[in-house]
C-alpha cells in the first residue's frame, strides 16, 4: 500500500507542471513588457521633459523665443566671420623627457590663421613646424603634459614660435585635434 501511494504521488508530480515552469511562462514575459514600457516612458516622456525645462531656462534668460533665435543666428554669423582658416599637422609622435623611450605622446594639431595665404606659408614651412613641435614636446615630462592647465601652457608655448613664421598677428589659435599619452 505504501508503494502504491508513492507511485501515485510520483505520477501526480510528473503530470502537474512545476512552479518553475509556470514562472518562466508567465513571469519572464511580464518582466519584458515592464522593461519595454519603462524604456518608452523614459525615452519619450521623462527625458524630453528635462530637456524642455533646460531649454525653457535658456529662453527665459534671452527673453522671448524669437529673441533667443535671433541671438543664436547672430552669434553663429559672428563666429563664422571670426573663425579663420585651418592648417593641420598630423601624427607628431614624440618621446617625452625622462621617459627613456618607454612612453610616447601622439599629437595632431590644427592652427587657425587669418588668411588663405597663411595656409600656403604653413604648408611650405611644415618641416620647421614639425621640428618646433618635436623640440617643445620632447622637452616636457609626462607630468608637464597630462593636465588641462599643462595643455593650455603647451598651446601658448607652441603659438609663439609658429606664429613667428607668419605675419604678425595672423596665428589666431592652436587646437589639439588628438592628444594621446601612452
Amino acid at each position: 500500500m505504501a508503494k502504491e501511494m508513492e507511485e501515485q504521488m510520483i505520477e501526480e508530480e510528473l503530470q502537474s507542471p512545476s512552479k518553475t515552469g509556470k514562472w518562466l511562462k508567465i513571469g519572464v514575459p511580464v518582466i519584458l513588457v515592464q522593461i519595454i514600457a519603462a524604456y518608452f516612458l523614459a525615452s519619450y516622456l521623462i527625458i524630453p521633459m528635462f530637456f524642455d525645462q533646460a531649454n525653457a531656462g535658456t529662453k527665459d534668460k534671452a527673453g522671448t523665443e524669437e529673441q533667443a533665435g535671433a541671438a543664436d543666428e547672430e552669434a553663429d554669423q559672428n563666429e563664422d566671420k571670426e573663425f579663420g582658416y585651418i592648417f593641420k599637422v598630423e601624427d607628431v609622435i614624440v618621446n617625452p623627457a625622462e621617459s627613456r623611450g618607454s612612453q610616447f605622446v601622439l599629437i595632431n594639431i590644427a592652427f587657425e590663421v587669418e588668411e588663405e595665404d597663411d595656409i600656403a606659408e604653413l604648408e611650405r614651412r611644415e618641416p620647421q613646424i614639425r621640428d618646433i613641435l618635436i623640440r617643445i614636446i620632447s622637452s616636457k615630462t609626462i607630468d608637464q603634459l597630462d593636465g588641462p592647465d599643462d595643455k593650455e601652457l603647451l598651446r601658448e608655448e607652441i603659438k609663439g614660435p609658429v606664429g613667428a613664421l607668419l605675419k604678425k598677428g595672423h596665428l589666431n589659435n592652436v587646437y589639439f585635434v588628438n592628444y594621446i599619452i601612452q
